[in-house]
C-alpha cells in the first residue's frame, strides 16, 4: 500500500498498530429531490463483445433522454451528466443522490450485423424498488432508424410506469407536506387513474386538490390542467349541472395551462378534446394533431387522435392511430381507456365485431367504467346481437343513470352526424324503445 500509495499514506502507531494517513475527501454533497418526477438514463452496456458498437448503445441512451424530455410532467437529467458514471461502480442510490433524482433507467444492448436487442429497466433508486422492465427486439437494417424507433418505443413505455409509480409514492404523503405542485400532481394522478370512473366523488377531490394549488401558486399549469380534465368528464358522464358550462370553464382552464407551458402535450390535448365536446371540431382536429406532433411518444395522445380522426379526420387513419397506442405502450396505466378509443374508431368504420371485443376487453381493464359498456351497447346492435346489446344497456344504467338518460335524449356530445345518428339509434334500440329492424338502414 505504501509502495501504491506513498509512504505515508499508511503510519505506524507504536502499541496501536497501522493508520490511514492520507486525507479522506469530504462526501459528495446531496442534491435535493425537485417537485417533478426525476430521472437519469445511465449509460447502456454493450454486451455484443464489441467495442466498436459502444457507439449504438451511446445512441439508444441519448436518445431515450431526449424523448423523455418531451414529457414535460418529467425532471430528465442531461446526458452528459449521466455519462460520467459509464465506467464506474455503480451504487444507484449514491448516483441518485449526486443527480438529485428518484427514478434510474438502466439497460444493456446486444447488437448483431442484423438484429439488436435492446433491454431496460427502470428504478425507484430511493428504495432500491424494480419498477418496470421490458425487452425490445429489432432488426439492425437502417440501423439510426431503428435506434430511433427503439428508443421512441421504450419512452412510451416507461413514462407512463414513472406516472404509476409517483400516484402510488404520494398517496402515503400527508396532505399538509405537499407544495402547491404537490398538490397539483396528486390530483392529476387521482384524474388520470380514476378517469373512467362514474363516480364523481375523484373527481371532486382532484378539483378541489387543484384549487388549493392556485391559493398557493395561480399560475400553476398543472393545477389548471387537472380543472380542464375534471371539466371534461363530468360533461362527459352528465354529472354536472351544465354542460356547456363545464365545457366552458374546461377550455378556459387548458388555455390557462397552455399559458404558463406552451409546451405541455397534455394541456394541448385537453383543450381539443373539450373543443370537440363542443361541436367545434374545425378547433379541435387541429390542436389534437399539434399534440400529438409535440410529443409523439403518448400513448393516450396517440389513442385519442385515433378516435377522433375516424370520427372527424381521415377515417382510414383511426384505427391504426388507436392500435399504433396500444402497441408503443402495451402495459400502459391507462389501457382502459386507449381500448375505449380504439373501440369506437372501430364503430366510425362500422367494424361492429372489432368494436364490440375492444369493448370487452376495455371493461375488463375499468369494470367501474361506462365506457365501455356504452360502446358494447351499441357495437352489439351493430353486429346484431340485441340479446348482448341489451344485457350491456342494463349494466350501463345500473352504474350511470344519469348518462343513459342524457343519452336517450340524444345528449352525444359530438358533432359527427353520422356517428350521432347510429349510436343513438342503436342505443335506443338495447333499450327496447325502438324495434331492432331500424337498425337495418343505418348499418
Amino acid at each position: 500500500m505504501r509502495r501504491m500509495l506513498g509512504a505515508g499514506a499508511i503510519v505506524t502507531v507504536p502499541g496501536r498498530g497501522l493508520h490511514f494517513g492520507l486525507e479522506v475527501a469530504p462526501e459528495t454533497a446531496h442534491l435535493a429531490l425537485p417537485e417533478r418526477p426525476s430521472v437519469v438514463v445511465l449509460p447502456f452496456s454493450n454486451l455484443g463483445g464489441d467495442a466498436e458498437l459502444d457507439w449504438l448503445a451511446d445512441g439508444f441512451v441519448e436518445d431515450i433522454t431526449t424523448e423523455l424530455s418531451r414529457f414535460r410532467d418529467l425532471f430528465v437529467v442531461a446526458r452528459n451528466s449521466a455519462i460520467v458514471y459509464r465506467d464506474m461502480p455503480r451504487d444507484l442510490r449514491m448516483i441518485a443522490r449526486e443527480l438529485g433524482v428518484r427514478y434510474v433507467v438502466e439497460g444493456s444492448v446486444r447488437a448483431s450485423p442484423d438484429h439488436v436487442r435492446v433491454t431496460a429497466q427502470l428504478i425507484d433508486a430511493t428504495t432500491g424498488g424494480h419498477v418496470w422492465a421490458e425487452n425490445f427486439d429489432r432488426d439492425l437494417a437502417g440501423h439510426f432508424e431503428t435506434q430511433a424507433r427503439v428508443a421512441r418505443a421504450i419512452v412510451t413505455c416507461l413514462a407512463p410506469q414513472i406516472d404509476r409509480a409517483e400516484a402510488t409514492r404520494i398517496k402515503s404523503d400527508p396532505p399538509d407536506d405537499l407544495t402547491a405542485h404537490g398538490m397539483a400532481l396528486r390530483g392529476w394522478s387521482l384524474i388520470s387513474t380514476r378517469e373512467m370512473s362514474y363516480d364523481r366523488g375523484p373527481r371532486d377531490v382532484a378539483a378541489d386538490l387543484a384549487r388549493q394549488a392556485l391559493t398557493r401558486d395561480p399560475g400553476s399549469g398543472l393545477a389548471w390542467r387537472v380543472l380542464a380534465w375534471v371539466s371534461w368528464w363530468h360533461a362527459y358522464h352528465a354529472t354536472t349541472e351544465t354542460v356547456p358550462g363545464t365545457l366552458a370553464d374546461g377550455i378556459e382552464a387548458a388555455t390557462r395551462a397552455i399559458a404558463a407551458d406552451p409546451t405541455d402535450h397534455h394541456a394541448r390535448r385537453l383543450r381539443a378534446l373539450l373543443h370537440f365536446m363542443n361541436q367545434n371540431s374545425n378547433a379541435g382536429l387541429p390542436e389534437l394533431r399539434q399534440a400529438h406532433e409535440m410529443n409523439p411518444n403518448c400513448a393516450v395522445t396517440l389513442a385519442w387522435l385515433g378516435l377522433y380522426e375516424g370520427f372527424h379526420g381521415d377515417a382510414g387513419k383511426g384505427v391504426p392511430l388507436a392500435e399504433a397506442a396500444l402497441r408503443r405502450s402495451p402495459r400502459d396505466p391507462a389501457r382502459g381507456s386507449l381500448l375505449a378509443a380504439l373501440g369506437f374508431a372501430h364503430f366510425a368504420v362500422r367494424n361492429y365485431a372489432a368494436a364490440a371485443d375492444a369493448a370487452k376487453a376495455a371493461h375488463a381493464e375499468a369494470a367501474g367504467s361506462a365506457t365501455p359498456l356504452i360502446l358494447a351497447t351499441i357495437a352489439w346492435v351493430g353486429v346484431g346481437r340485441i340479446d348482448r346489446a341489451a344485457a350491456a344497456f342494463d349494466q350501463v344504467r345500473a352504474i350511470a343513470p344519469t348518462l343513459v338518460e342524457a343519452r336517450l335524449a340524444g345528449d352525444w356530445l359530438t358533432s359527427n352526424a353520422d356517428y350521432l345518428a347510429r349510436a343513438h339509434m342503436f342505443f335506443r334500440i338495447a333499450a327496447g324503445l325502438v324495434p331492432p329492424d331500424a337498425a337495418d338502414a343505418l348499418r
